[in-house]
């Protein structure tokens, strides 16, 4: 008879607690991911060098992402915030590139310096490569990541 009453104790406690959702558009953004190595040799799209951030999200719910770049002086040079709809990948480039069907644009210019990725969820993931904006192979280096705010459970 104790056992019972636990369990109607337990079964009223979480329908009494409010459920929580993931992160979503509105909600507040978290740091992500910091990146060094940020690199663009400015001019025109699909031309020098550039570097292109990939991104998904997995969160179940459309998620706002943001991904601010400055440059060695710690100039900003970019401040990009977009909406990245469920099971969506979306690629943001410093500049256009040959090889990247881009959906977001930094417009940064020239630079070497470092990106920060923040979001409405840690449900996301991305990564980064620095390459021959002009190039139709994948001619380039993967960037080194830092993650913030892991998905809880996980490691990276």
């Amino acid at each position: 008879m104790k056992a019972l009453r636990w369990i109607i104790a337990v079964a009223g406690m979480a329908l009494a607690l409010p459920a929580q959702a993931p992160g979503a558009v509105g909600d507040v953004e978290q740091i992500l991911y910091r990146i060094p190595g940020v690199t663009d040799t400015g001019g025109a799209d699909n031309t020098g060098v550039a570097t292109s951030f990939h991104c998904t999200n997995f969160s179940g719910v459309t998620e706002t992402i943001r991904i601010v770049i400055r440059d060695s002086n710690t100039t900003i040079l970019a401040n990009v915030p977009f909406s990245i709809a469920h099971l969506q990948t979306k690629t943001a480039s410093t500049k256009g590139t040959i090889i990247y069907d881009e959906d977001v644009f930094l417009g940064t210019g020239g630079v070497q310096g470092t990106a920060a990725i923040a979001a409405t969820s840690t449900n996301m993931i991305c990564t980064a490569v620095t390459l021959d904006a002009a190039s139709t192979s994948p001619v380039g280096f993967a960037l080194r990541m830092i993650r913030f705010n892991p998905v809880p459970g996980t490691q990276e």
